[in-house]
């Protein structure tokens, strides 16, 4: 799986001989905190481990202990890592960030890694690994999360009504409806799911951007979208876990655009679902 390019590196040898005579200590880790693009959606990272140690040991724990984010705790494990360094990626959620009022590139907290490694001998040894301060990838995170938090207070970005094709398909539109802000609200651009295409009406790929633009006075804005499932390929449809997150970005009084996805309810799973399930069996036609 190819790997985004915000890569954290950290080398910490733990437990090492202080050169009084005392044993170097039988566990060396090198990790990497590193995010692919199915763990963008997962709202997750991977823990890559590298074991630089002189034996193999097991990891049977981990922990992202980020400050600057709620709803993280201990993973159990049951990860080898043999001699020579090779990697193992573990994936843990890093939750939700904790946002300060309407900054929206904030600073995450000095962050670390918690380990419980045993060993041949089957002694557990506890490892907390400190992550770069500033760290690029939490603080790329975190200003995601405080964004999204931001715009949920400034607009709203919702399905419209359905309607079902012949095809298999579905017609509805993309609802941008002001909930705060005064000025003006670009809608830049929207994608599909990993899943789910969710094309602007008539041009669909053709579509100039920006697809809407929410003028000062106006409460709500729509654009009509077809989705249809061309996405939804057998590799897509087996490791798919989060098959109704849909992208958008929205600019604010013409600044840059912002990251946002849009929401949806009961009603829109109980749409797509017949449109997933009518290209899985390859019924979905044009």
């Amino acid at each position: 799986m190819k790997r985004v390019a915000l890569v954290v590196v950290l080398a910490l040898l733990a437990g090492c001989g202080n050169g009084g005579g005392e044993k170097e200590s039988p566990v060396k880790l090198r990790i990497e905190l590193t995010q692919g693009r199915v763990d963008e959606v997962r709202h997750t990272v991977q823990i890559s481990m590298h074991n630089e140690g002189p034996a193999k040991v097991t990891v049977e724990r981990v922990e992202l202990q980020a400050p600057s984010f709620k709803g993280v705790g201990p993973v159990a494990v049951d990860a080898p890592l043999p001699v020579g360094g090779l990697r193992v990626d573990v994936p843990v959620s890093y939750g939700t960030g904790i946002c300060q009022g309407d900054e929206l590139k904030p600073r995450s907290a000095a962050s670390h890694v918690g380990f419980a490694v045993r060993t041949e001998d089957g002694k557990l040894h506890d490892l907390r690994l400190p992550l770069p301060d500033p760290d690029p990838m939490l603080d790329k995170l975190l200003a995601i999360d405080c964004q999204q938090a931001y715009l949920d207070r400034q607009v709203s970005l919702t399905f419209g009504p359905w309607t079902h094709l012949p095809s298999g398909w579905l017609n509805g539109t993309v609802v941008l409806k002001r909930t705060g802000y005064t000025g003006t609200v670009t809608l830049q651009e929207f994608v599909g799911s990993i899943l789910l295409e969710v094309l602007p009406l008539p041009a669909r790929e053709q579509t100039p951007k920006p697809y809407a633009v929410l003028q000062p006075g106006q409460t709500e804005v729509t654009v009509p979208v077809v989705v249809d499932g061309e996405r939804c390929t057998p590799h897509a449809l087996a490791e798919i876990k989060k098959p109704y997150v849909f992208p958008a970005w929205l600019s604010l009084d013409g600044g840059p655009p912002l990251y946002t996805e849009l929401k949806i309810t009961d009603a829109e799973r109980d749409a797509f679902k017949p449109v997933i399930d009518a290209c899985a069996a390859n019924r979905t036609e044009m």
